[in-house]
């Protein structure tokens, strides 16, 4: 689908010109992201170290960046202090526009020198910027591996220190884990505390707020009411009663628990001797999160407490997986023009047995056996992703259909622990709005998943169906032309809220189950919610899930931009917490056939990532959304991931019971015996998959692998 090049106007407004709503700013099918396979046998720098004098140099020019000005000054300095040098003579080209891989993994910032920034615009090469000694260039690169969109060249001799994306990620973690391993020592220390499980002070953890306090000014005074807890992270902190000193406080110190359950008055006066930073917690919030303190010890104290997780995934080249059958799988692919050939894979009998009981006889082993296995015929293409495709197929011996998902493994090499996590978790996935995963499979040069068939296309397909432009009455602010006789100005519409309010309900169930589950998702979006013949929806593509241990975080940054949680873009560690926050931006698209960070529109990626981390960038919404839809849409983008509604006590509950779903009938979706709001149709699907077809028929049969790839793809998957 295409993507418009005019500016889209604000507060939903249209463009001028009508145009077809696939061409709707916030309909464009996106790719999603990941960071790369780490390198386990790392580069050697090619110059010296920077020397410590310039560290405070580097710190200061980095001090900016929306991923570095926001780590605590040892991680700052530690950072700096890692950065290397290297020498550039004048006409080298730095940076190509295009680049990839290891080419775009590198932030620079420049000692000394100058450099012109070049963007390639109708063929033609345009200087856009010129950067000198204290400018940085090449921050998204420290995010993920993004082709470089500029070429950089030095006009002069010139001396840059680098910043490569392993060593960043490396450090920003080891700060984030050392900062919540220190919030959860603190909370050990308060006796108040102590007794919650660890999963319920990692919850806490996110919820504390850094306060700055300056010397001499009071913290709590005596007789008042509390309602915030206190612990002193830094500085020092004096106690007094009755204008009597008795205490002071230090760094790990802490005062005011008992008002995480009263606002009984305070027994003391705390004043801040110097300038002093405390983490606070306030009553509300502990309450919102874990619920009133004595319903938390019940459940503490019981016997009975118990949450159900699914087995961790089972390590690669272990002697059970080594034993599993394994059974031949042959697929008959479609080539181009029609042609087809005979592809002969291998997958594990218990995982394809049940299909096709009785089996179909394939010919003799190397024993002289006769082999049963499975016989997949190609009907026709349905869709594509990063480095795969989904095909159509028909299993002989029962007539079934099924979608079968193909991954060239040269590319998934990039990531394998992504591809084993998926194998893993769509397997053992049962849920009436996941899709199943029936089997997984593999031959030289591709592996292969067997899913559900999902005849309706996504929902991607259902939103460009139903978006339109509108116009709508837009009141004059200071002006006398209000109400009906309010000019109408034209804007983008998605879909009806009833509509989205079948779909988003459906993803509520999804998440519910795999949260429950200890699975993270990660990569919610319109093309990743599936719809089947009935035009019921499911949740597909488990390529990021990953099953987190209760209380855990991981840190791999992925998702799709402009859907990525602040907690995902800043790399300090993240849960469960990202699918409530991509669940809100994808209600928001599909309400309004736009994404809620694409305004003022730009083609900077990190300049997407800073509105979605800056808490004084505000979401717009159109005028004609529903208040109960924007408050949900308000409550799931609530940049503290500790507040985000569905992170609550009440969990996937209060999403369930907020105001935009009242009167809807839960039990009924559950059971599938509500009416979905559109059937599928034919033309949904048939525009893309002749799409599809056509920019497939250039592909080569067999994917291009090198002998040193081969054996790494052999080595990588061979236990899948």
């Amino acid at each position: 689908m295409g993507q418009t090049d005019s500016k889209p106007a604000e507060d939903g407004a249209a463009p001028a010109q009508e145009a077809a709503p696939v061409q709707a700013e916030g309909l464009a099918r996106l790719q999603a992201i990941t960071g790369a396979k780490a390198v386990e046998t790392k580069i050697k720098p090619r110059g010296p170290k920077a020397a410590a004098t310039d560290v405070e140099f580097i710190k200061n020019s980095l001090g900016n960046l929306l991923l570095f000005g926001r780590l605590d000054i040892r991680a700052q300095l530690k950072i700096a202090e890692h950065m290397w040098e290297r020498s550039v003579t004048a006409g080298e080209i730095l940076i190509q526009e295009g680049e990839v891989g290891l080419a775009a993994s590198e932030l620079y910032v420049v000692k000394t020198g100058k450099f012109e920034v070049l963007e390639r615009r109708k063929g033609v090469n345009m200087r856009v910027n010129v950067k000198e000694s204290g400018d940085v260039f090449g921050e998204v690169s420290l995010l993920y591996n993004c082709p470089r969109t500029a070429t950089v060249a030095a006009t002069t001799d010139a001396v840059v220190w680098v910043l490569e994306r392993d060593v960043f990620r490396k450090y920003v973690q080891e700060a984030a884990e050392g900062e919540v391993g220190q919030i959860e020592l603190f909370l050990n220390s308060v006796p108040l505390l102590s007794q919650l499980s660890r999963e319920a002070k990692l919850r806490l953890v996110d919820a504390f707020v850094e306060e700055y306090i300056g010397a001499g000014t009071v913290i709590i005074r005596e007789g008042d009411p509390g309602d915030k807890f206190y612990i002193v992270k830094s500085g020092e902190a004096l106690v007094t009663q009755g204008g009597k000193e008795v205490n002071r406080l230090f760094k790990a110190d802490f005062f005011g628990e008992r008002a995480l359950l009263s606002n009984e008055p305070r027994g003391a006066t705390v004043s801040a001797v110097q300038d002093t930073v405390c983490l606070t917690l306030d009553r509300d919030t502990f309450v919102e999160i874990l619920g009133p303190y004595d319903k938390i010890m019940q459940e503490v104290k019981s016997d009975t407490a118990a949450q159900t997780r699914m087995a961790l995934l089972k390590p690669r080249g272990s002697a059970a997986a080594a034993a599993r059958p394994r059974s031949d799988i042959r697929i008959r692919v479609r080539g181009p023009g029609g042609n087809t050939r005979l592809v002969v894979a291998s997958g594990h009998l218990d995982e394809v047995q049940e299909l096709a009981k009785g089996g179909t006889k394939l010919g003799a082993s190397g024993n002289g056996a006769e082999v049963e296995g499975l016989l997949l015929v190609e009907a026709a293409l349905l869709g594509e992703g990063a480095f795969s495709r989904v095909s159509e197929v028909t299993e002989v011996t029962t007539n079934r259909t099924f979608a079968l998902k193909r991954m060239n493994k040269t590319a998934a090499l990039q990531c394998p622990e992504h591809v084993y996590c998926e194998q893993h978790i769509s397997k053992n996935t049962a849920n009436a709005f996941c899709i199943r995963q029936y089997a997984s499979f593999k031959d030289p040069h591709h592996l292969y998943f067997l899913f559900d068939l999902m005849q309706g296309g996504d929902l991607m397909d259902v939103l460009v169906a139903e978006a339109k432009i509108i116009k709508f009455p837009v009141p004059q602010q200071g002006g006398m032309r209000q109400g009906c006789l309010a000019p109408k100005v034209k804007m983008w519409q998605g879909m009806e809220e009833g509509m989205a309010k079948f779909y988003v309900a459906s993803i509520v169930l999804a998440l519910e189950y795999l949260h429950d589950s200890g699975i993270v998702y990660r990569d919610l979006k319109p093309e990743n919610v599936l719809i089947d013949g009935q035009g019921f929806a499911k949740l597909g593509d488990f390529g990021f899930a990953k099953q987190i241990d209760a209380g855990g975080r991981t840190y791999t940054f992925c998702g799709t931009p402009g859907y990525v949680a602040p907690e995902n873009v800043l790399g300090r560690g993240y849960n469960h917490s990202v699918d409530w926050w991509t669940l809100g931006v994808l209600m928001y698209v599909l309400l309004t056939a736009r994404q809620p960070f694409s305004s003022p529109k730009t083609h900077d990626p990190m300049e997407v990532m800073r509105r979605i981390v800056d808490e004084r960038w505000p979401v717009k919404y159109p005028p004609y959304m529903s208040p109960a839809g924007k408050d949900l849409i308000m409550r799931l983008l609530e940049r503290k991931p500790a507040k985000r509604i569905g992170m609550l006590q009440g969990r996937a509950a209060d999403i369930k019971n907020h105001k935009w779903f009242a009167d809807f009938d839960w039990a009924a979706l559950a059971a599938r015996r509500m009416e979905p709001p559109r059937r599928p149709q034919e033309s949904d699907m048939s525009k893309r998959k002749a799409e599809l077809e056509d920019s497939h028929r250039a592909d080569p049969e067999v994917p291009p692998m090198t002998a040193e790839e081969a054996r790494e793809c052999e080595a990588t998957f061979k236990d899948f």
